[in-house]
């Protein structure tokens, strides 16, 4: 295998590692973590794949073929999405200019593997929400998201004080029952997010 298709496949998976990580939390426990893993790596594997076939297509095409080796697969790597997004032409059907590339078929396969990465995600997300929930008393919950919030390096100042608030408003919410808090606030501990 050549070193410049071996890089643009390894720039292609770290880049699409780094989306699917930044998408979604996922617990280290879940049902379904062997077809978790399997659409994950598949989609890796897949992205690698496509970045490796279109250095292959473009390889001989300036200003690739004047670059190094490990240069033309970086730059393959890091610039396959884009040229999966190029439009090769615009077609008018209908009166409506409807561009054509493969984009269309990246985004369709891009949406149905991360529509069922999420399905198993939820999933395990609800599961470990509820034995949270089920094992702490809201005090301990309401504790522990403070402290969530206040040793969080990644927050502003602004940031904290806005989930301090929140942390109130879910706290003395009326309308929301205890189990109704506490899961939220579990939530929050578990994934960061707040609902």
């Amino acid at each position: 295998m050549d070193f410049n298709l071996l890089v643009a496949g390894a720039t292609a998976a770290v880049l699409t590692l780094f989306d699917l990580d930044r998408i979604f939390y996922v617990p280290t426990v879940a049902k379904q973590k062997a077809k978790l893993k399997i659409w994950w790596w598949s989609f890796i594997l897949l992205n690698a794949m496509v970045a490796a076939l279109l250095l292959v297509v473009f390889s001989d095409k300036e200003p690739l073929k004047s670059m190094p080796p490990w240069l033309r697969g970086l730059t393959a790597g890091l610039a396959y999405l884009a040229i999966i997004r190029a439009k090769f032409t615009t077609f008018t059907i209908q009166g409506r200019d409807v561009p054509f590339g493969f984009e269309a078929l990246y985004e369709g396969a891009k949406s149905f593997v991360y529509r069922r990465i999420n399905r198993i995600a939820k999933a395990a997300r609800y599961d470990e929400t509820i034995d949270l929930s089920d094992k702490h008393t809201l005090a301990e919950l309401a504790t522990r998201a403070r402290l969530a919030i206040r040793q969080d390096a990644l927050l502003s100042e602004l940031e904290k004080d806005r989930l301090r608030a929140w942390l109130v408003g879910v706290l003395q919410d009326a309308q929301s029952d205890e189990f109704g808090k506490k899961s939220t606030i579990a939530d929050f501990i578990l994934s960061g997010i707040q609902s």
